[in-house]
């Protein structure tokens, strides 16, 4: 029988590694993964400030190596092989399925239930959710799953040729929402942070955005007023209303985020009306283009391992938490290694 150490959280901040049984064979249509890296994600953190108010298993940004299939597996995936995971999948069974529109079905398995999650030594999953790769670091390959989750934000937003894009908030999914939106033919685009997010600013610089650090209120900067076609707002809910602001006649702002301020916003319909704009939600469950985000990375549109600001190994996974949590330590992505 596999014993996995596997981090648990509880707010507030509390983690710890702890012995988990595993069965002695995956179940059928299952996968025994050994764990290889794990990133820390920003629900993540929000369940380890306040959100988890019980020992919750933690990990969703997974990377590992295929230890043992159970019955009923595709024949595609076979021991040894590298792989990361989605974070949910679709069922291909449902009439939403069939009628084109996997992305909308909410049937599909996935790992959240599992008592052994991806930070940690071994989990089991769902063997739909599996999606080999090769060429990347595991520390690399395991951001496949934000970076998904950047191109459902790119995907859902619509951006074309020539369009004029505003990212508002500087963390992994912004910044390579910026880098694809570039790819995608954008004639501009500016990513905006706090001024607290030197560092993170600089990297959106250096992936060719232009950049501003401001920490006063979106519809207070006059010269960005009614600017883009194109507002991508990966910050907290309340940036929102604000941000409408910045959205030329014709608009989109598109959101992603959950866990952030109370979740209510309220803005001038009136406004919103004559304006022509649109308000659209991304969220990318079932978790899906992680063959892109790999591909993206291993041409290093998307810069992974500069991404990776810093690495633990799993013995280290307080500290790893810890970083997150303390803005000094200027961290961007946390990844936790599993060393076997």
């Amino acid at each position: 029988m596999p014993i996995s150490r596997s981090a648990y959280l509880r707010a507030p901040w509390q983690v710890e590694l702890r012995k988990i049984e595993l069965p002695d064979a995956p179940p059928a249509g299952h996968v025994l993964l050994a764990i290889d890296a794990c990133g820390i994600c920003g629900t993540d953190l929000t369940a380890a400030k306040s959100g988890a108010k019980e020992w919750s298993p933690v990990g969703h940004e997974v990377a590992g190596t295929i230890a043992a299939l159970g019955a009923g597996c595709p024949s595609h995936l076979v021991p040894g092989m590298t792989v990361v995971l989605e974070s949910s999948s679709f069922c291909g069974h449902c009439a939403i399925c069939r009628n084109g529109h996997s992305d909308l079905c909410n049937r599909g398995p996935s790992f959240w239930q599992q008592p052994a999650m991806g930070i940690g030594e071994y989990m089991i999953t769902p063997a739909i959710g599996v999606v080999p790769y090769t060429g990347l670091d595991p520390v690399i390959a395991c951001q496949a799953e934000p970076v998904g989750v950047a191109i459902d934000l790119i995907m859902t937003a619509g951006i074309a040729l020539g369009d004029r894009v505003c990212v508002v908030g500087p963390g992994p999914i912004g910044l390579s929402a910026a880098a694809m939106a570039l790819r995608s033919g954008a004639l501009r685009v500016l990513t905006i942070g706090c001024s607290r997010h030197g560092d993170r600013l600089a990297f959106a610089r250096s992936l060719g955005s232009e950049i501003l650090a401001s920490d006063a209120p979106l519809d207070g900067i006059a010269a960005l007023k009614h600017q883009f076609d194109h507002v991508l707002v990966t910050a907290p809910t309340d940036t929102i209303a604000p941000a409408l602001a910045l959205l030329a006649v014709g608009g989109r702002l598109t959101y992603l985020g959950i866990g952030t301020h109370d979740g209510m916003i309220s803005f001038n319909a009136h406004d919103f009306h004559f304006r022509k704009l649109q308000l659209r939600a991304s969220f990318a469950s079932p978790a899906l283009y992680l063959p892109l985000a790999l591909d993206l990375m291993r041409q290093d549109i998307i810069p992974g391992k500069r991404m990776a600001s810093h690495v633990f190994d799993l013995d280290r996974v307080g500290e790893a938490f810890a970083t997150c949590a303390d803005p000094k330590q200027g961290a961007l992505k946390v990844v936790v290694r599993n060393r076997r």
